[in-house]
Protein backbone atom coordinates (compact mmCIF):
# COMPACT_ATOMS: atom_id res chain seq x y z
CA UNK A 1 0.00 0.00 0.00
CA UNK A 2 1.07 3.58 -0.59
CA UNK A 3 1.26 6.42 1.93
CA UNK A 4 -2.46 6.88 1.47
CA UNK A 5 -4.54 5.68 4.44
CA UNK A 6 -6.99 4.11 1.99
CA UNK A 7 -6.21 0.50 1.13
CA UNK A 8 -5.01 0.01 -2.44
CA UNK A 9 -5.40 -3.73 -2.87
CA UNK A 10 -8.36 -5.99 -3.59
CA UNK A 11 -7.99 -9.22 -5.57
CA UNK A 12 -4.18 -9.10 -5.76
CA UNK A 13 -1.78 -11.52 -4.05
CA UNK A 14 -0.22 -10.33 -0.76
CA UNK A 15 3.60 -10.88 -0.82
CA UNK A 16 5.19 -12.47 2.24
CA UNK A 17 6.96 -9.28 3.25
CA UNK A 18 3.58 -7.55 3.58
CA UNK A 19 2.00 -10.24 5.81
CA UNK A 20 2.04 -8.21 9.00
CA UNK A 21 -1.24 -9.43 10.50
CA UNK A 22 -1.57 -11.71 13.53
CA UNK A 23 -3.86 -14.68 14.04
CA UNK A 24 -5.22 -13.29 17.34
CA UNK A 25 -6.80 -10.32 15.59
CA UNK A 26 -9.08 -12.74 13.75
CA UNK A 27 -10.71 -13.71 17.04
CA UNK A 28 -11.93 -10.13 17.42
CA UNK A 29 -12.95 -9.90 13.76
CA UNK A 30 -15.14 -13.00 13.80
CA UNK A 31 -16.40 -12.57 17.35
CA UNK A 32 -17.52 -9.06 16.44
CA UNK A 33 -19.00 -10.18 13.11
CA UNK A 34 -21.81 -12.03 14.85
CA UNK A 35 -22.42 -9.69 17.79
CA UNK A 36 -25.21 -7.88 15.98
CA UNK A 37 -28.98 -7.82 16.10
CA UNK A 38 -29.10 -10.05 12.99
CA UNK A 39 -27.77 -12.93 15.08
CA UNK A 40 -30.46 -12.42 17.71
CA UNK A 41 -33.14 -12.41 15.02
CA UNK A 42 -31.73 -15.60 13.49
CA UNK A 43 -31.73 -17.34 16.86
CA UNK A 44 -35.37 -16.40 17.31
CA UNK A 45 -36.25 -18.39 14.19
CA UNK A 46 -35.91 -21.60 16.22
CA UNK A 47 -38.86 -20.53 18.38
CA UNK A 48 -40.80 -19.19 15.39
CA UNK A 49 -40.40 -22.62 13.79
CA UNK A 50 -42.08 -24.20 16.84
CA UNK A 51 -39.19 -25.66 18.83
CA UNK A 52 -38.97 -25.12 22.56
CA UNK A 53 -35.94 -23.32 23.97
CA UNK A 54 -34.00 -26.43 24.97
CA UNK A 55 -34.18 -28.11 21.58
CA UNK A 56 -33.36 -24.73 20.05
CA UNK A 57 -30.23 -24.68 22.20
CA UNK A 58 -29.14 -28.12 20.98
CA UNK A 59 -29.77 -27.18 17.33
CA UNK A 60 -27.79 -23.95 17.72
CA UNK A 61 -24.82 -25.70 19.33
CA UNK A 62 -24.79 -28.52 16.78
CA UNK A 63 -25.19 -26.26 13.76
CA UNK A 64 -22.48 -23.82 14.78
CA UNK A 65 -20.16 -26.63 15.81
CA UNK A 66 -20.32 -28.05 12.29
CA UNK A 67 -20.43 -24.74 10.46
CA UNK A 68 -17.64 -23.01 12.38
CA UNK A 69 -15.28 -25.87 11.54
CA UNK A 70 -15.92 -25.35 7.84
CA UNK A 71 -15.63 -21.57 8.21
CA UNK A 72 -12.29 -21.87 10.05
CA UNK A 73 -10.92 -24.24 7.41
CA UNK A 74 -11.62 -21.57 4.81
CA UNK A 75 -9.90 -19.00 7.00
CA UNK A 76 -6.75 -21.13 7.26
CA UNK A 77 -6.33 -21.12 3.47
CA UNK A 78 -5.68 -17.37 3.45
CA UNK A 79 -2.16 -17.40 4.91
CA UNK A 80 -1.11 -20.20 2.57
CA UNK A 81 -2.46 -18.62 -0.60
CA UNK A 82 -2.22 -14.91 0.21
CA UNK A 83 -5.42 -14.40 -1.79
CA UNK A 84 -9.14 -13.83 -1.16
CA UNK A 85 -11.12 -17.09 -1.19
CA UNK A 86 -13.07 -16.07 -4.30
CA UNK A 87 -9.84 -15.62 -6.28
CA UNK A 88 -8.54 -18.94 -4.96
CA UNK A 89 -11.60 -20.52 -6.61
CA UNK A 90 -9.95 -19.99 -9.99
CA UNK A 91 -7.79 -22.99 -9.12
CA UNK A 92 -10.85 -25.24 -9.00
CA UNK A 93 -13.28 -23.61 -11.45
CA UNK A 94 -10.91 -22.06 -13.97
CA UNK A 95 -10.09 -18.42 -14.68
CA UNK A 96 -13.51 -17.56 -16.12
CA UNK A 97 -15.39 -20.47 -14.51
CA UNK A 98 -14.88 -18.92 -11.07
CA UNK A 99 -17.13 -16.03 -12.11
CA UNK A 100 -20.23 -18.17 -11.44
CA UNK A 101 -19.51 -18.81 -7.73
CA UNK A 102 -18.26 -15.22 -7.46
CA UNK A 103 -21.67 -13.97 -8.61
CA UNK A 104 -23.45 -16.25 -6.14
CA UNK A 105 -21.23 -15.00 -3.34
CA UNK A 106 -21.76 -11.40 -4.44
CA UNK A 107 -25.51 -11.94 -4.05
CA UNK A 108 -24.77 -13.25 -0.58
CA UNK A 109 -22.77 -10.14 0.36
CA UNK A 110 -25.48 -7.83 -0.94
CA UNK A 111 -28.20 -9.85 0.80
CA UNK A 112 -26.50 -9.80 4.17
CA UNK A 113 -25.60 -6.15 3.66
CA UNK A 114 -29.24 -5.29 3.03
CA UNK A 115 -30.42 -7.48 5.92
CA UNK A 116 -28.14 -5.77 8.40
CA UNK A 117 -29.09 -2.34 7.07
CA UNK A 118 -32.80 -3.13 7.46
CA UNK A 119 -32.14 -4.04 11.10
CA UNK A 120 -30.45 -0.67 11.64
CA UNK A 121 -33.52 1.03 10.21
CA UNK A 122 -35.91 -1.08 12.27
CA UNK A 123 -33.90 -0.44 15.42
CA UNK A 124 -33.90 3.31 14.92
CA UNK A 125 -37.61 3.25 14.14
CA UNK A 126 -38.37 1.16 17.26
CA UNK A 127 -36.22 3.24 19.61
CA UNK A 128 -36.19 6.80 18.28
CA UNK A 129 -39.14 6.80 15.89
CA UNK A 130 -36.95 7.79 12.94
CA UNK A 131 -38.08 7.17 9.38
CA UNK A 132 -36.78 3.75 8.42
CA UNK A 133 -35.83 4.46 4.81
CA UNK A 134 -34.02 7.67 5.71
CA UNK A 135 -32.11 5.82 8.45
CA UNK A 136 -31.13 3.08 6.01
CA UNK A 137 -29.59 5.59 3.61
CA UNK A 138 -27.78 7.62 6.30
CA UNK A 139 -26.46 4.51 8.09
CA UNK A 140 -24.66 3.32 4.97
CA UNK A 141 -22.28 6.30 5.05
CA UNK A 142 -20.08 5.04 7.94
CA UNK A 143 -20.34 1.46 6.63
CA UNK A 144 -19.00 2.50 3.24
CA UNK A 145 -16.25 4.65 4.77
CA UNK A 146 -14.94 1.77 6.90
CA UNK A 147 -14.91 -0.52 3.86
CA UNK A 148 -13.05 2.10 1.83
CA UNK A 149 -10.24 2.54 4.36
CA UNK A 150 -9.87 -1.23 4.51
CA UNK A 151 -8.09 -3.83 6.56
CA UNK A 152 -6.15 -1.68 9.02
CA UNK A 153 -9.10 0.37 10.24
CA UNK A 154 -11.46 -2.61 10.08
CA UNK A 155 -9.31 -4.70 12.41
CA UNK A 156 -8.93 -1.87 14.94
CA UNK A 157 -12.67 -1.21 14.84
CA UNK A 158 -13.50 -4.90 15.37
CA UNK A 159 -11.29 -5.13 18.46
CA UNK A 160 -12.82 -2.04 20.06
CA UNK A 161 -16.29 -3.22 19.08
CA UNK A 162 -15.75 -6.69 20.60
CA UNK A 163 -14.65 -5.28 23.95
CA UNK A 164 -17.50 -2.76 24.14
CA UNK A 165 -20.31 -5.02 22.98
CA UNK A 166 -19.25 -7.98 25.10
CA UNK A 167 -20.23 -5.82 28.07
CA UNK A 168 -23.54 -4.99 26.38
CA UNK A 169 -24.39 -8.65 25.84
CA UNK A 170 -23.43 -9.62 29.37
CA UNK A 171 -25.96 -7.06 30.60
CA UNK A 172 -28.55 -8.32 28.12
CA UNK A 173 -27.99 -11.90 29.27
CA UNK A 174 -28.64 -10.89 32.88
CA UNK A 175 -31.78 -9.00 31.89
CA UNK A 176 -33.14 -12.02 30.02
CA UNK A 177 -32.49 -14.33 32.98
CA UNK A 178 -34.45 -11.93 35.15
CA UNK A 179 -37.44 -11.77 32.76
CA UNK A 180 -37.82 -15.21 31.21
CA UNK A 181 -39.66 -18.02 33.00
CA UNK A 182 -39.17 -21.77 32.91
CA UNK A 183 -42.71 -22.08 31.61
CA UNK A 184 -41.83 -19.97 28.57
CA UNK A 185 -38.60 -21.89 27.96
CA UNK A 186 -40.47 -25.20 28.03
CA UNK A 187 -43.20 -23.98 25.66
CA UNK A 188 -43.11 -25.47 22.17
CA UNK A 189 -42.53 -28.97 20.89
CA UNK A 190 -39.93 -31.10 19.19
CA UNK A 191 -40.11 -31.74 15.47
CA UNK A 192 -37.15 -33.43 13.82
CA UNK A 193 -37.72 -31.59 10.55
CA UNK A 194 -37.79 -28.20 12.31
CA UNK A 195 -34.82 -29.18 14.47
CA UNK A 196 -32.83 -30.07 11.36
CA UNK A 197 -33.97 -26.86 9.67
CA UNK A 198 -32.67 -24.76 12.57
CA UNK A 199 -29.43 -26.74 12.59
CA UNK A 200 -29.15 -26.07 8.86
CA UNK A 201 -29.69 -22.35 9.40
CA UNK A 202 -26.81 -22.29 11.90
CA UNK A 203 -24.56 -24.28 9.58
CA UNK A 204 -25.44 -21.82 6.84
CA UNK A 205 -24.66 -18.87 9.11
CA UNK A 206 -21.10 -20.10 9.57
CA UNK A 207 -20.48 -21.35 6.03
CA UNK A 208 -21.54 -18.03 4.56
CA UNK A 209 -18.49 -16.55 6.30
CA UNK A 210 -16.36 -18.88 4.15
CA UNK A 211 -15.99 -16.38 1.30
CA UNK A 212 -15.16 -13.57 3.77
CA UNK A 213 -12.46 -15.11 5.89
CA UNK A 214 -9.51 -15.16 3.51
CA UNK A 215 -10.12 -11.48 2.77
CA UNK A 216 -8.59 -10.88 6.20
CA UNK A 217 -6.42 -13.94 6.92
CA UNK A 218 -4.41 -13.43 3.70
CA UNK A 219 -2.53 -10.66 5.52
CA UNK A 220 -1.11 -13.26 7.95
CA UNK A 221 2.10 -15.29 7.56
CA UNK A 222 1.76 -18.93 6.36
CA UNK A 223 3.41 -20.26 9.54
CA UNK A 224 0.34 -19.09 11.52
CA UNK A 225 -2.24 -21.12 9.56
CA UNK A 226 -3.11 -23.43 12.48
CA UNK A 227 -3.52 -20.46 14.81
CA UNK A 228 -5.70 -18.79 12.18
CA UNK A 229 -8.00 -21.83 12.25
CA UNK A 230 -8.22 -21.81 16.06
CA UNK A 231 -8.86 -18.09 16.54
CA UNK A 232 -11.34 -17.91 13.66
CA UNK A 233 -13.28 -20.88 15.05
CA UNK A 234 -13.36 -19.65 18.63
CA UNK A 235 -14.39 -16.12 17.72
CA UNK A 236 -17.20 -17.07 15.38
CA UNK A 237 -18.55 -20.01 17.40
CA UNK A 238 -18.59 -18.19 20.74
CA UNK A 239 -20.43 -15.06 19.65
CA UNK A 240 -22.84 -16.82 17.27
CA UNK A 241 -23.96 -19.37 19.85
CA UNK A 242 -24.20 -16.80 22.63
CA UNK A 243 -26.37 -14.38 20.69
CA UNK A 244 -28.58 -16.96 18.98
CA UNK A 245 -29.32 -18.56 22.35
CA UNK A 246 -30.25 -15.11 23.66
CA UNK A 247 -32.42 -14.55 20.57
CA UNK A 248 -34.22 -17.84 21.15
CA UNK A 249 -34.80 -16.98 24.81
CA UNK A 250 -36.20 -13.55 23.93
CA UNK A 251 -38.44 -15.08 21.25
CA UNK A 252 -40.19 -17.19 23.90
CA UNK A 253 -41.50 -13.92 25.37
CA UNK A 254 -43.05 -12.53 22.18
CA UNK A 255 -45.70 -13.62 19.69
CA UNK A 256 -44.40 -12.28 16.37
CA UNK A 257 -40.67 -12.89 16.81
CA UNK A 258 -39.81 -9.18 17.05
CA UNK A 259 -36.89 -9.57 19.46
CA UNK A 260 -35.75 -5.95 19.10
CA UNK A 261 -39.13 -4.63 20.23
CA UNK A 262 -39.02 -6.99 23.22
CA UNK A 263 -35.55 -5.79 24.24
CA UNK A 264 -36.74 -2.18 24.02
CA UNK A 265 -39.65 -3.00 26.31
CA UNK A 266 -37.30 -4.21 29.07
CA UNK A 267 -37.16 -0.75 30.66
CA UNK A 268 -34.79 2.16 30.04
CA UNK A 269 -31.73 -0.12 29.98
CA UNK A 270 -33.38 -2.29 27.35
CA UNK A 271 -34.07 0.82 25.29
CA UNK A 272 -30.37 1.77 25.38
CA UNK A 273 -29.29 -1.79 24.45
CA UNK A 274 -31.71 -1.91 21.51
CA UNK A 275 -30.30 1.41 20.32
CA UNK A 276 -26.68 0.22 20.68
CA UNK A 277 -27.45 -3.06 18.89
CA UNK A 278 -28.85 -1.16 15.95
CA UNK A 279 -25.88 1.20 15.81
CA UNK A 280 -23.40 -1.66 16.16
CA UNK A 281 -24.33 -2.97 12.74
CA UNK A 282 -22.72 0.15 11.27
CA UNK A 283 -19.31 -1.38 12.01
CA UNK A 284 -20.02 -5.01 11.15
CA UNK A 285 -21.81 -4.38 7.87
CA UNK A 286 -18.63 -2.86 6.45
CA UNK A 287 -17.35 -6.46 6.04
CA UNK A 288 -20.08 -7.10 3.47
CA UNK A 289 -19.21 -3.97 1.50
CA UNK A 290 -15.47 -4.73 1.72
CA UNK A 291 -15.98 -8.32 0.48
CA UNK A 292 -18.40 -7.32 -2.27
CA UNK A 293 -15.84 -4.81 -3.52
CA UNK A 294 -13.21 -7.54 -3.80
CA UNK A 295 -15.56 -9.72 -5.83
CA UNK A 296 -16.60 -6.94 -8.21
CA UNK A 297 -12.98 -5.99 -8.89
CA UNK A 298 -12.02 -9.68 -9.16
CA UNK A 299 -14.67 -10.20 -11.85
CA UNK A 300 -13.56 -7.01 -13.60
CA UNK A 301 -9.97 -8.28 -13.60
CA UNK A 302 -11.12 -11.23 -15.73
CA UNK A 303 -11.77 -8.84 -18.60
CA UNK A 304 -9.66 -5.75 -17.89
CA UNK A 305 -6.04 -5.31 -16.88
CA UNK A 306 -5.68 -2.88 -14.00
CA UNK A 307 -4.09 -2.42 -10.59
CA UNK A 308 -6.35 -1.61 -7.67
CA UNK A 309 -6.12 2.01 -6.49
CA UNK A 310 -7.64 3.99 -3.63
CA UNK A 311 -9.85 5.85 -6.09
CA UNK A 312 -11.12 2.61 -7.68
CA UNK A 313 -11.92 1.06 -4.32
CA UNK A 314 -13.71 4.22 -3.22
CA UNK A 315 -15.93 4.31 -6.30
CA UNK A 316 -16.69 0.59 -6.04
CA UNK A 317 -17.58 0.77 -2.33
CA UNK A 318 -19.91 3.73 -2.87
CA UNK A 319 -21.67 1.90 -5.71
CA UNK A 320 -22.16 -1.16 -3.48
CA UNK A 321 -23.58 1.07 -0.74
CA UNK A 322 -26.15 2.48 -3.17
CA UNK A 323 -27.19 -1.03 -4.28
CA UNK A 324 -27.57 -2.20 -0.67
CA UNK A 325 -29.70 0.87 0.12
CA UNK A 326 -32.04 0.06 -2.77
CA UNK A 327 -32.39 -3.60 -1.74
CA UNK A 328 -32.92 -2.70 1.93
CA UNK A 329 -35.67 -0.17 1.27
CA UNK A 330 -37.40 -2.60 -1.11
CA UNK A 331 -37.34 -5.63 1.22
CA UNK A 332 -38.05 -4.01 4.59
CA UNK A 333 -41.83 -4.55 4.59
CA UNK A 334 -41.59 -8.36 4.75
CA UNK A 335 -38.22 -8.73 6.36
CA UNK A 336 -38.46 -11.99 8.34
CA UNK A 337 -39.99 -13.96 5.46
CA UNK A 338 -37.46 -12.61 2.97
CA UNK A 339 -34.60 -13.34 5.37
CA UNK A 340 -35.56 -17.00 5.85
CA UNK A 341 -35.94 -17.54 2.11
CA UNK A 342 -32.61 -15.86 1.56
CA UNK A 343 -30.80 -18.15 4.02
CA UNK A 344 -32.20 -21.21 2.25
CA UNK A 345 -31.17 -19.88 -1.15
CA UNK A 346 -27.60 -19.23 -0.05
CA UNK A 347 -27.18 -22.68 1.50
CA UNK A 348 -28.35 -24.28 -1.74
CA UNK A 349 -25.50 -22.74 -3.77
CA UNK A 350 -22.72 -22.18 -1.23
CA UNK A 351 -22.41 -25.75 0.10
CA UNK A 352 -21.13 -27.30 -3.17
CA UNK A 353 -18.69 -24.42 -3.72
CA UNK A 354 -17.38 -24.70 -0.17
CA UNK A 355 -16.97 -28.47 -0.34
CA UNK A 356 -15.16 -28.35 -3.69
CA UNK A 357 -12.69 -25.67 -2.61
CA UNK A 358 -11.94 -27.31 0.75
CA UNK A 359 -11.58 -30.77 -0.78
CA UNK A 360 -9.11 -29.42 -3.30
CA UNK A 361 -7.09 -27.68 -0.59
CA UNK A 362 -7.14 -30.12 2.32
CA UNK A 363 -7.84 -33.58 0.87
CA UNK A 364 -6.06 -33.36 -2.46
CA UNK A 365 -3.38 -31.14 -0.89
CA UNK A 366 -3.40 -28.68 -3.80
CA UNK A 367 -2.18 -26.02 -1.45
CA UNK A 368 0.40 -23.91 -3.24
CA UNK A 369 0.19 -22.53 -6.74
CA UNK A 370 2.44 -19.88 -8.31
CA UNK A 371 0.62 -16.62 -7.40
CA UNK A 372 0.94 -15.21 -10.91
CA UNK A 373 -1.11 -18.09 -12.30
CA UNK A 374 -4.27 -16.73 -10.69
CA UNK A 375 -4.12 -13.73 -13.04
CA UNK A 376 -3.44 -15.62 -16.27
CA UNK A 377 -6.25 -16.29 -18.69
CA UNK A 378 -4.24 -19.09 -20.29
CA UNK A 379 -2.50 -20.33 -17.14
CA UNK A 380 -2.45 -23.76 -15.54
CA UNK A 381 -6.07 -23.48 -14.34
CA UNK A 382 -7.50 -23.02 -17.82
CA UNK A 383 -10.30 -20.68 -18.84
CA UNK A 384 -13.10 -22.93 -17.56
CA UNK A 385 -12.64 -26.17 -15.66
CA UNK A 386 -15.47 -28.08 -17.33
CA UNK A 387 -15.47 -31.11 -14.96
CA UNK A 388 -15.67 -28.90 -11.87
CA UNK A 389 -18.44 -26.80 -13.38
CA UNK A 390 -20.40 -29.94 -14.24
CA UNK A 391 -19.93 -31.30 -10.71
CA UNK A 392 -21.02 -27.96 -9.20
CA UNK A 393 -24.13 -27.59 -11.36
CA UNK A 394 -25.02 -31.28 -11.09
CA UNK A 395 -24.84 -31.08 -7.31
CA UNK A 396 -27.18 -28.08 -7.31
CA UNK A 397 -29.60 -30.02 -9.52
CA UNK A 398 -29.41 -33.13 -7.31
CA UNK A 399 -30.34 -31.05 -4.24
CA UNK A 400 -33.64 -29.86 -5.76
CA UNK A 401 -35.79 -32.91 -4.82
CA UNK A 402 -34.64 -32.60 -1.19
CA UNK A 403 -35.34 -28.92 -0.55
CA UNK A 404 -38.26 -27.54 1.44
CA UNK A 405 -38.91 -23.81 1.15
CA UNK A 406 -41.95 -21.58 0.90
CA UNK A 407 -41.33 -21.25 -2.82
CA UNK A 408 -40.84 -24.94 -3.59
CA UNK A 409 -40.99 -28.30 -1.84
CA UNK A 410 -39.14 -31.16 -3.53
CA UNK A 411 -40.77 -34.59 -3.96
CA UNK A 412 -38.34 -36.36 -1.63
CA UNK A 413 -38.80 -33.65 1.01
CA UNK A 414 -42.57 -34.31 0.78
CA UNK A 415 -41.96 -38.04 1.23
CA UNK A 416 -39.88 -37.21 4.34
CA UNK A 417 -42.73 -35.13 5.85
CA UNK A 418 -41.05 -31.84 4.99
CA UNK A 419 -37.55 -32.80 6.14
CA UNK A 420 -35.00 -30.67 4.27
CA UNK A 421 -31.70 -32.52 3.89
CA UNK A 422 -30.61 -30.78 0.68
CA UNK A 423 -27.49 -29.29 2.28
CA UNK A 424 -26.35 -32.70 3.55
CA UNK A 425 -26.91 -34.25 0.14
CA UNK A 426 -25.14 -31.32 -1.54
CA UNK A 427 -22.10 -31.62 0.68
CA UNK A 428 -21.80 -35.38 0.28
CA UNK A 429 -22.39 -35.42 -3.48
CA UNK A 430 -20.01 -32.57 -4.30
CA UNK A 431 -17.27 -34.16 -2.16
CA UNK A 432 -17.68 -37.65 -3.64
CA UNK A 433 -17.90 -36.46 -7.24
CA UNK A 434 -14.97 -34.07 -6.97
CA UNK A 435 -12.66 -36.47 -5.14
CA UNK A 436 -13.59 -39.34 -7.47
CA UNK A 437 -12.88 -37.34 -10.61
CA UNK A 438 -9.60 -36.07 -9.17
CA UNK A 439 -8.43 -39.59 -8.35
CA UNK A 440 -9.39 -40.90 -11.77
CA UNK A 441 -7.56 -38.13 -13.62
CA UNK A 442 -4.58 -37.57 -11.28
CA UNK A 443 -2.28 -35.82 -11.64
CA UNK A 444 -4.74 -33.33 -13.10
CA UNK A 445 -3.11 -30.12 -11.91
CA UNK A 446 0.30 -28.64 -11.31
CA UNK A 447 1.04 -27.53 -7.78
CA UNK A 448 4.23 -25.78 -6.79
CA UNK A 449 5.21 -25.42 -3.14
CA UNK A 450 5.91 -21.72 -3.30
CA UNK A 451 5.92 -21.25 0.48
CA UNK A 452 7.01 -24.52 2.11
CA UNK A 453 6.54 -23.83 5.82
CA UNK A 454 9.86 -25.41 6.75
CA UNK A 455 11.76 -22.91 4.60
CA UNK A 456 9.90 -19.76 5.57
CA UNK A 457 11.06 -17.82 8.63
CA UNK A 458 8.18 -17.22 10.99
CA UNK A 459 6.83 -13.68 11.12
CA UNK A 460 6.93 -12.68 14.77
Amino acid sequence: MSNSSIEEISYEHIPLEQRNGTAKELFFTWFAASTVSTTLVTGSLAIVLGLNFWWSLVAILLGHGIGATIMALHSATGPKAGLPQVVQSRAQFGYFGAILPMLIILIMYLGYGATNTVLVGQGMEETLGLNMNVTVIVSLIPMVLLAIFGQGLLQKSMKIYTIGFTAVFIILSIMILMNVSMELLNAGTFSFSQFLLMTSICVTWQITYGPYVSDHSRFIHPSQSKKVFTYSYLGSFASSVWLMVLGAAIATMVVNGNVMAQIKDMGSLGFIIALLLSLGVLVINSLNIYGAGIIILSIASNFLTFKTSARLRTITSIAIGVIIALIATWSSDNFMANFQLYLGFILFFIIPWSMITLTDFYVLKRVHYPPDEFNKKDGIFGKINIPTMIIYLLTIFIQIPFINTELYVGPIAKMLDGLDIAWIIGGAVSFLLYISFAKLTAPAKLTVDVYPTSNVPENN
